[in-house]
């Protein structure tokens, strides 16, 4: 009777108090034993088994509690005392069934499992393969059951999983303004562009799993409304390894791509290197038009550029014992040739037509070097992790008009030098009652920008930020809590060449906590809250006068404060397929890049902390498989209600239903799989931006030949050109208007030549920072 009401008490308590009772409340629960162990397979003793699942359930009962093995073949289980069957399952099959007495901690060591192989020339299989899987606060995406598992790059895999934009080139989260990559827990030094090649190199056949967090725990970094995605590698034995591959695009102009990946792994050693080189070459076009009451000014803007990107990585790593060291470095540099030539008109003859054009020279360098080491203090998973970052970013920007007619000078020149020193601790103390995260995290940012345009003028800022964190989690059965908090003190100052000065300090506390329940193996629900910061960025901060073209220019403003954001998450996965997500966020003072016409010619872009947004969302998506076809689905709304404190920006109508809805559909036939995805987005309102309908239709095939070894891609996308962009923002004193198009259209063909053993193991191992996503945006 006293359990009883207790209870029916906690249920009256809000979930993050019923977090922290749950994670209290000793005497309500029986004793939790901690179980461990190892799946090989059974013909060789030493091949691990990842991606497995482990199923338990009380004799007689139901299934309680799963677990997944990882990429050595390791999981961990918290249960009370008690009698238990332990079902261990891959792909659909129940490779052994145990029957175990639960009365203490028990390690139990190497579980041999004899993996089910099937000989025959054709089957047809009608059951459903499970690709997803909710564990811990994280999404689980199960690659090995995908049919983008072998022959694809991990950016296309990306593009197939629950909750990744199907719209953006780049990886984003739907509903988050930030991804934080990882690779095998560790953060990629990487983003934009360079993210993306290095993406684009990384084979899906050396993928494990990849894992979606939503709602980030006090661990992480508090800015920004972010996402986490970490990649698992595969463990595999010890040989050397390549490949090299080239790709072939047409757009309006010819581009190429070439690269190569070597790696070995001799015992406890392993490293790899990474090469690619692209040239490119993409028009833009864009019209915009400012419409006044009483006249309307256009200007048909046509933009051609070429990229040199040259991208390398090293990764290495070493283990002495318990002790793991290592290290993941970056060398990218990119060279850019522009051309861009414009035509302005007035409805009222005000200004005669006016034409103008620049040419620019743009070079770009991005080194990273993070050394990190990882100490594991005992068998039951107690690590110590030690992780320094540093990155480098600079570019050069110039710029040749070709007149002096709308300036007192004929050319421009900017530099940008951004150097980030991270320094951070991490310790994992799980105990049998508790387990305990703890750390903190050291940053120091230094930016010094130039620039010239007929006279000086530069910008010197400098940011620390000093963190510490405690998170602390524990299973119940089936049921998970977990709940932390982080605290991050922030202080700045910078100061120009004409003298003018700013400085600033700030701290905040960051809450975050999780409940996760899983019933049975078919269904399983999780609840999240957080707090999250983002900050204004480098260039935002800036005051210096920065051009674009001759009649384009920015300003940052000194003046910024952080955004503060609230988010609450619910996610339902169903029998592995159906996964389904509900979230509300809720930003204050919302940085938006503002445009303001000077002098009836110039445009000025300036940034300013002038909304507050309410967003309320879903997203439900569903994979079906079928024999030789693969059906993936997804659909996302959310309603996003703006309002602005800034007096020029009119916020009568930021408000509006946003939907995207996607499909990618897939054929095995024999050694060729062919597929096509399309995607749709209705008109709708981001933040400040109101836009028009956008849909994209993709066609393609991939051919394995040489015995897998060497692949043939091919893929046709936005076939009908419908990505180009219609945008428009109300301004008090006008409306603005553009549309873009940025040649989307192609035909990519690609070749990937794969030789050595196949044996390497991949170590992609990245220590970095999301600090990455406060530096300047460079466009590259």
């Amino acid at each position: 009777m006293i359990m009883v009401k207790s209870l029916h008490s906690i249920l009256q308590f809000t979930p993050i108090s019923f977090i922290f009772l749950l994670l209290s409340s000793q005497p309500m629960y029986a004793q939790q034993w901690q179980l461990k162990g190892r799946l090989v397979e059974k013909v060789d003793r030493t091949t691990p088994l990842d991606a497995a699942e482990i199923l338990v359930s009380p004799l007689g009962g139901d299934v309680t509690s799963s677990s997944l093995s990882d990429e050595e073949g390791r999981f961990a289980l918290s249960l009370s005392s008690g009698k238990y069957v332990f079902r261990y399952r891959q792909l659909g099959d129940i490779l052994k069934t145990d029957t175990l007495d639960v009365q203490a901690d028990t390690d139990l060591g190497d579980i041999l499992l004899e993996i089910k192989k099937y000989t025959m020339k054709e089957v047809t299989v009608t059951s459903q393969r499970r690709m997803l899987s909710q564990k811990a606060g994280k999404l689980v995406y199960l690659v090995q059951n995908s049919p983008f598992a072998q022959g694809f790059s991990t950016r296309d895999l990306l593009h197939n999983i629950p909750r990744i934009d199907p719209t953006s080139e780049e990886i984003k989260i739907i509903g988050k303004s930030n991804v934080l990559v990882l690779v095998d827990g560790h953060r990629v030094n990487l983003e934009g562009k360079d993210l993306d090649m290095y993406l684009r190199t990384l084979p899906s056949e050396n993928i494990s799993k990849i894992e979606l967090i939503t709602n980030p725990s006090a661990r992480f970094d508090a800015a920004g409304n972010s996402g986490v995605l970490n990649i698992i590698l595969k463990s595999k034995p010890v040989g050397f390894d390549g490949k090299i591959h080239t790709f072939l695009t047409q757009r309006t102009h010819f581009a190429a791509e070439e690269g190569a990946d070597l790696s070995f792994s001799s015992g406890n050693f392993s490293v790899e290197y990474k090469v690619d080189n692209s040239n490119e070459k993409r028009p833009q076009k864009m019209k915009s038009s400012y419409i006044y009451p009483t006249y309307t000014r256009v200007t048909n803007d046509y933009t051609l550029n070429r990229y040199d990107i040259l991208s390398q990585n090293l990764n290495s790593s070493y283990q002495i014992g318990h002790v793991k060291i290592g290290f993941f470095s970056t060398l990218n540099r990119s060279r850019n040739k522009g051309f861009h030539k414009g035509e302005m008109n007035f409805s009222d003859g005000s200004y005669p037509s006016n034409t103008y054009s620049e040419q620019t020279h743009d070079k770009y360098r991005l080194e990273t070097i993070s050394p990190y080491v990882e100490w594991k203090l005992d068998s039951i998973g107690k690590k110590l992790t030690l992780n320094y970052n540093y990155i480098h970013l600079s570019d050069d920007v110039n710029q040749v008009y070709d007149s002096s007619s709308a300036h007192l000078f004929s050319s421009s020149w900017d530099n940008y030098s951004n150097v980030v020193n991270t320094l951070s601790a991490d310790l994992n103390l799980p105990f049998t009652w508790l387990n305990f995260e703890v750390g903190g995290k050291y940053s120091h940012f230094r930016t010094n920008n130039i620039s010239d345009y007929g006279g000086s003028n530069g910008f010197l800022f400098k940011e620390t930020i000093t963190a510490l964190y405690a998170d602390v989690h524990r299973n119940f059965g089936p049921f998970y809590a977990k709940a932390g908090l982080r605290y991050e003190h922030t202080s700045n100052n910078g100061i120009t060449l004409g003298g003018l000065t700013v400085s600033n300090k700030y701290h905040h506390w960051f809450p975050f906590a999780e409940f996760s329940y899983n019933p049975s193996d078919d269904h399983s629900f999780s609840l999240g809250y957080s707090k999250r910061i983002d900050r204004p960025s480098m260039n935002n901060m800036d005051p210096t006068k920065v051009y674009s073209d001759t009649y384009s220019y920015s300003e940052g403003n000194d003046r910024l404060v952080p955004s503060i954001m609230d988010n609450l998450e619910f996610n339902y996965v169903f029998k592995g397929n159906l996964n389904v997500d509900l979230y509300y966020y809720h930003t204050s003072d919302a940085i938006q890049s503002l445009r303001q016409v000077v002098d009836d010619l110039y445009t000025k872009y300036y940034p300013k902390n002038c909304l507050t947004i309410n967003t309320y969302g879903g997203d439900v998506s569903y994979n079906f498989s079928w024999g030789k076809f693969n059906l993936y689905t997804s659909a996302s709304m959310y309603y996003q209600k703006a309002k602005s404190m800034a007096e020029e920006l009119d916020d009568s109508d930021l408000k509006s239903l946003n939907t995207t809805l996607s499909a990618n559909l897939s054929y095995r036939y024999k050694a060729m799989t062919i597929f096509a995805n399309y995607y749709h987005v209705f008109p709708g309102v981001e933040e400040s931006f109101h836009t028009g309908n956008i849909d994209c239709l993709g066609l393609g095939c991939k051919i394995n030949l040489l015995k897998n070894k060497l692949l043939l891609n091919v893929l046709a996308q936005d076939i009908f050109g419908g990505t180009k962009a219609h945008n428009r923002v109300a301004y008090n004193d006008y409306m603005f208007r553009n549309n873009i198009d940025n040649d989307n259209t192609s035909l990519r063909v690609g070749l990937t030549y794969n030789f050595g053993k196949h044996k390497a193991k991949r170590t992609d191992v990245n220590i970095n920072n999301s600090e990455m996503n406060r530096l300047p945006d460079i466009k590259k």
